[in-house]
Formats: C-alpha cells, sequence, structure tokens
C-alpha cells in the first residue's frame, strides 16, 4: 500500500495519519506544489519521517514529487508516477489545495484508491471509497509528544525525567498545602540569600522548611541555596501545576522541555539556533498543548500573549497554549477569569481572539482548575 500525500501549509495535520497507520503502510509518496516553500516543508517532513522510521525499525520509503498545482496536465503525469507504486493507493487530502485536491482525488478513485481526510480538531477520519460512499471514524492512536515532534523534524534537547518529578511529589505537593505560608517563606528566603534583613521566624513554618530541605533547597541551617533561586521563584509552581495536570485527562505530557525546531539550518552552534522552553507541553488526541505557569504578580500579559500566539504556530494550527498565572493585587472579573496589572482588558480580548486562555487567580483552587484545563482542551470530549 502505498500514501500520497498532499503537503500544504500545515504539515502537523499529516502527522497524526503517519502516526495511525505507521506499521501498515510502508510506502509514502510527499506530493507538494513546486514553489520552493511549499517543497521546504515537504523536505522537513520527509526528513521528520525518515528520523521517526529508523527510530522505530520501520523501513519507510519516502519520495518527493513535485507537480505545478495549476495545470491539469502537470497535475495527470504526476498521478501517474503514483500509480506506478506497487499496491493500492490512498491519497491523504487532509493538507491539499483545492485544486489539486479535487482532481488527484477524481483520478484516485478511478485507479480503484481511497482518500483519506483528517479533520486535526475533532481527531476524526473521513474514508471516500472508490464508489463515492463516506465512513467516518474517530483516529484511536494517540501519538505521544516524542514522536510529534519527530515527525516535525523537531528535537527535544532536554526535558525533567518523571522519575525524579515522582521522587519530588509529595514535598511539592505539601508545600502547596499551605500556599500563603509558603509564599511568606519563599519571599523571606529570597531576600535573605540577596544579603536583606528578614522579619520571619522560620521555626513558626517548620512544615514548610521540612519540605524544602527534603527537596534540597535550603541547607541544614535553613537558608536558600544560591543556585535554587530559580527554583524556588517559578519552578517549584511549575512541578505543582505538572501534577494538577496529571490525572485530568492528557495522553502524554512532559515538563521543562526545550525544543530546537532549527533541525535543517546548517549551523553549528547551539546558541545561534531557534530554541524555546516550555513549562508544560501536552498531548491529548493528537494535539499539542502548552501550560505556561507564572507565579508572579509583576508579568507583562500583553508580552506574554504575543510570544505565544507566534510559537503555537510552529506546532500547527490545531495546537493550543494557556496561561496559569497566580498573582496578588486587585482582580476583577471579566470574561471568563480576571483582569489585573498583569492581565487588562485589551490582553485578556487579543487572548481569546488567538484561542490563548488565561486562568488568573489570587490563589490556587485545585478544582477550579483542574475544570478550566478540562473545558479549555477539551479533555475526554
Amino acid at each position: 500500500m502505498t500514501l500520497l500525500s498532499i503537503v500544504g501549509d500545515d504539515i502537523s495535520r499529516i502527522v497524526p495519519l503517519l502516526y495511525a497507520y505507521k506499521d501498515e503502510i510502508q510506502q509514502h509518496v510527499l506530493l507538494c506544489d513546486d514553489d520552493p516553500a511549499n517543497y521546504e516543508r515537504a523536505k522537513i517532513l520527509q526528513k521528520g519521517m525518515q528520523r521517526f522510521s529508523a527510530k522505530h525499525s520501520l523501513g519507510w520509503y519516502t519520495k518527493i514529487i513535485t507537480t505545478n498545482e495549476d495545470s491539469a496536465e502537470s497535475i495527470n503525469k504526476t498521478a501517474q508516477k503514483a500509480f506506478d507504486m506497487k499496491g493500492e493507493l490512498w491519497l491523504n487530502a487532509t493538507d491539499g489545495y483545492p485544486s489539486l485536491t479535487i482532481l488527484l482525488s477524481e483520478l484516485v478513485r478511478k485507479e480503484g484508491g481511497r482518500i483519506l481526510s483528517y479533520d486535526h480538531f475533532d481527531n476524526d477520519l473521513h474514508i471516500i471509497k472508490p464508489d463515492g460512499s463516506m465512513k467516518s471514524k474517530q483516529l484511536k492512536s494517540n501519538m505521544d509528544i516524542e514522536s510529534y515532534m519527530i515527525l516535525l523534524d523537531y528535537k527535544i534537547i532536554s526535558k525533567t525525567k518523571r522519575k525524579y518529578l515522582v521522587a519530588r511529589k509529595e514535598s511539592v505537593l505539601q508545600l502547596f498545602k499551605k500556599e500563603r505560608n509558603f509564599k511568606k517563606v519563599r519571599k523571606a528566603l529570597v531576600r535573605e540569600e540577596l544579603g536583606h534583613s528578614i522579619n520571619l521566624k522560620k521555626q513558626h513554618f517548620s512544615e514548610i522548611m521540612k519540605s524544602l530541605k527534603k527537596l534540597g533547597i535550603v541547607n541544614k541551617n535553613g537558608m536558600l541555596k544560591k543556585d535554587e533561586v530559580k527554583t524556588i521563584q517559578g519552578d517549584l509552581f511549575e512541578e505543582y501545576v505538572y501534577w494538577l495536570c496529571d490525572g485530568v485527562g492528557f495522553d502524554d505530557m512532559v515538563l521543562s522541555a526545550v525544543i530546537d525546531y532549527d533541525q535543517q539550518a546548517k549551523e553549528p552552534f547551539i546558541q545561534r539556533r531557534v530554541i524555546n522552553e516550555f513549562d508544560i507541553l501536552a498531548m491529548h488526541k493528537n494535539r499539542l498543548y502548552v501550560i505556561e505557569c507564572k507565579f508572579s504578580s509583576k508579568l507583562n500579559g500583553t508580552e506574554l500573549i504575543y510570544k505565544y500566539e507566534t510559537i503555537i504556530n510552529y506546532f500547527g494550527r490545531a495546537a493550543k497554549a494557556m496561561v496559569f498565572n497566580i498573582s496578588k493585587g486587585e482582580m476583577k472579573p471579566y470574561l471568563d477569569t480576571n483582569t489585573s496589572k498583569n492581565f487588562g482588558h485589551s490582553a485578556l480580548r487579543r487572548a481569546r481572539m488567538s484561542g490563548i486562555g488565561i486562568y488568573h487567580e489570587t490563589h490556587v483552587d485545585v478544582i477550579k482548575f483542574q475544570n478550566y484545563v478540562r473545558n479549555f482542551f477539551k479533555l475526554g470530549q
């Protein structure tokens, strides 16, 4: 069997089908318009497919064929090249341009082949048979984050191992059970490390100090270790949110993933490459989600929204992002969240227009947050 996939503007839409049929289809043809940008996307996808095939010993054969989408003659010649491949032909029209898709679909069906169309937003696969009948079904195979990144030809440079997180779980959860006390201790320890005097009797916060010692964040004298300032200011909150999200229904989830998007570039110095770090990456029904965690009252919400408008495009149009911000100060209800110095009215409206969720409160309400995550990412639906 040969899968002929039309490469359009968003190769992430093709990836779930490649994963779902990874063991059934060995021959892959990527068909693209002769526009250089389109051909470059096909090359990126081909390289990702080759990496994925090698990792899982699949033995995929991959080939790129170019055509002129404005020429029926060119499309017919392209189709003939595909028909010369061995076995039944399936056309993946998910990412196809209209004229190319319509002409090729007719030609493939005449040859006894089938047309596949995947809805990345609903995880539905539509199959059109040679006689014109159609059936639809949910794609049952759920990708993991690593497979998604490999097929897009991205590289996970680093991530926090779950084994490490599990060992710290109880202590992290204990800290945030008494969130107000932890905030006081956190502020005092950072000030103390910076050389300021503090007005805090640590013995009154023995449970908090015990957890921090167990996590290796403070020394035996109860002083914050210099290399743990970032941990207490932000990383611990990210760990906590990771565990809040652990049971809400994601198929896969990683903490502190550093992604290199720049595999195609010939740049040996990693500091020059296109790299981003993400607090939490999650997958559900083949869609990638990003959760940004901010335990801060000093935040430029508008800049953060601009950032994620750009970043999530790297993962395809079906990707979504949300920001979880706990901050102090006056808040007033607006839309489905709150305004504050961190997020003004226009910032929240911009976030909604861009499909970015903002969960913004003065303290963590576990049930409320988990329900927000389930509803925003449509988990279990």
